[in-house]
């Protein structure tokens, strides 16, 4: 057989056609199966590394300043109803106003388990997701397991999630309250990029768990 015999543009073809599906397969499947943090997030907060920042600061809601205790800090919150206070009975030792409203976005965010959002297979593009409490907004980006949080608006976000201090509070307290909070109105979310990228980064889980 001779070489001209062995139909060369048609072999190349046909290894670039498998090849391409190859890359194909794996990438539905990276984005079916990306790597799963939970595990490693149970032994931190069982290990107390991660706290629940509502016990850890032994935080209050109260409608007014008559019901505040004395020597306790503060974090006014508006909403939609008014000025509401969120009451901090603890000791801030190193921490600011400022860090517990991240420790109680970080906590709501692990409670959601947005840690197991990955980027799109072969790429560095990373999960983005917005949170909207009350009048206060955040910047979430998920990085290989960790969640980085900024305050205001991020830009391209995946998903815009809108909620109260007092459904987060509820979102803590009890895991599985979370669809119910879904289903009842009181948190939504705005689907931002194309169904395709939020399929490449993991979010059917997430969306499985608000169903």
């Amino acid at each position: 057989m001779t070489k001209k015999e062995l139909n060369l543009p048609g072999i190349i073809l046909s290894a670039f056609g498998v090849l391409t599906l190859a890359l194909i397969v794996s990438f539905v499947y990276m984005s079916l199966n990306g790597p799963s943090y939970t595990s490693e997030y149970t032994q931190k907060i069982n290990e107390g590394i991660i706290q629940n920042p509502i016990q850890e600061f032994a935080l209050m809601f109260a409608e007014d300043s008559n019901e505040i205790p004395e020597g306790a800090n503060v974090i006014h919150v508006q909403t939609e109803e008014g000025e509401k206070l969120i009451v901090v009975q603890s000791d801030l030792e190193d921490f600011s106003i400022s860090d517990i409203e991240k420790e109680i976005v970080n906590y709501g965010a692990i409670v959601l388990k947005l840690y197991n959002l990955h980027s799109v297979p072969f790429t560095n593009i990373n999960p983005k997701v917005q949170v909207n409490i009350d009048d206060t907004v955040y910047s979430l980006e998920i990085i290989k397991g960790d969640i980085f949080i900024k305050d205001g608006e991020i830009k391209n976000p995946d998903i815009i999630l809108r909620t109260t201090h007092e459904e987060i509070f509820k979102m803590i307290e009890v895991n599985e309250y979370v669809s119910e909070s879904v289903s009842s109105g009181k948190t939504s979310i705005e689907i931002v990029a194309n169904k395709f990228v939020l399929f490449s980064k993991g979010y059917l889980s997430l969306y499985n768990k608000f169903v």
